[in-house]
């Protein structure tokens, strides 16, 4: 009897298997335009949600901008008094100002935003990436309000609690042991919750900006990305840094990274201030990729490559400095296609060690060429695996 009901339930579930694949093989092969009644693609998988109307875009970012201060994330006390609490207080605030961002992005073309949404650019570039920047800003703005009102409110609490005889502080006393155990005997603000990075500005606006950037330069692109990577990394610190931050929306990614790399090396290398500002911020930027534990990939390596081959004139530096990208690359197992492409570019001005080298890696070779040791990672440690831009 229980091998009679065990090959009706396998007959049963079979029958619904073919059921189902039936149905998505029907469903993956519609004609185009034609409706689907169930969604066949998992929400992640969609581009994030982006404000594409142009006049809503505006009027909506003017609404934003022209906010009074503190009205967008207002402080609300509460017993969980900690990041988390505040986050949440923001998010309706920061799903909006996100959506105004993506909107802006995909107006500029060649954007991640943009090659997932395609639209037609009805809003100049560079006005585009002026009011990110002002959004990103008023985030910046609002989230410190948001602290200082914080910090106010706690040192009232503080003062009252002092005045109360009758309170029993020995558990307070006790937390603050923990913490200053947990960190070598050092009492930490974070694992209190008292110090924490402003709730506003997120990495993905963040990173949605120095993707735009890379798409509209000028001189002063490299010293802005230097800014808004120290930025970054600040507020990566104020979360607790490698070892304690646990908050999606201060920990850089790839992307981060390599868009900032990709504005300065699409920034034309204009006079010796750029230049200077260039080679600082991308190298700063490369340095930061392990501080922040995020691997260098290949976009890493391909824009710092177009880098060196743009800001440090035909010599055997430039040379050299490409030859130690390029082994530090074949070590991390991320040579592609793009870093090849990339050494082309160098002008060693001569320099035989470089002939020999460009003969013996890279002219007349194809990736395929490549031991694949050397490459390994190459599509694995992509920002987006389909796409190979970071």
């Amino acid at each position: 009897p229980n091998s009679k009901i065990t090959l009706s339930i396998m007959s049963y579930y079979n029958s619904i298997g073919r059921f189902i694949c039936a149905n998505r093989r029907f469903f993956s092969n519609a004609a185009p335009g034609q409706s689907l009644k169930i969604p066949t693609r998992h929400s992640r998988h969609l581009p994030p949600p982006a404000c594409l109307l142009i006049d809503q875009l505006r009027d909506t970012t003017d609404e934003i901008l022209e906010s009074s201060p503190g009205f967008l994330i207002p402080y609300n006390s509460s017993q969980r008094d900690d990041a988390w609490h505040a986050w949440d207080l923001a998010d309706i605030t920061v799903q909006k100002v996100e959506w105004l961002i993506r909107g802006y992005s995909a107006q500029v073309e060649n954007t991640q935003m943009h090659k997932q949404y395609s639209i037609e650019p009805n809003e100049d570039p560079r006005k585009c990436v002026e009011q990110i920047l002002k959004l990103v800003e008023k985030m910046e703005e609002e989230g410190k309000m948001f602290m200082d009102l914080r910090s106010k409110m706690r040192s009232q609490l503080a003062v009252e609690e002092r005045k109360d005889p009758d309170e029993d502080l020995s558990w307070k006393n006790r937390d603050i042991e923990i913490n200053k155990e947990a960190n070598n005997g050092q009492s930490s603000d974070i694992s209190r919750g008292q110090a924490f990075a402003s709730p506003g500005q997120t990495i993905a606006m963040f990173d949605t900006l120095l993707d735009t950037m890379s798409m509209v330069t000028d001189d002063n692109t490299p010293a802005t990305v230097g800014n808004i990577v120290k930025r970054i990394e600040e507020r990566f610190q104020q979360d607790g840094g490698l070892a304690y931050n646990v908050n999606p929306n201060t920990v850089p990614t790839q992307m981060t990274w390599n868009a900032g790399l990709r504005a300065i090396a699409n920034t034309d290398n204009s006079c010796e201030k750029t230049r200077d500002d260039a080679l600082t911020s991308a190298f700063s930027i490369f340095h930061h990729l392990g501080d922040a534990n995020v691997k260098r990939n290949s976009a890493t390596y391909a824009f710092m490559v177009q880098i060196v081959a743009k800001y440090i004139p035909p010599s055997e530096i430039s040379a050299n400095v490409a030859h130690g990208l390029w082994h530090l690359a074949k070590e991390d197992q991320v040579i592609n296609k793009n870093l090849m492409k990339a050494m082309e570019l160098i002008d060693s001005g001569g320099y035989k060690k470089h002939e020999q080298f460009m003969t013996e890696n890279v002219r007349g070779k194809t990736i395929e060429d490549i031991p694949q040791d050397w490459r390994k990672f190459g599509v694995s440690l992509r920002c987006a695996l389909e796409d190979d831009t970071y």
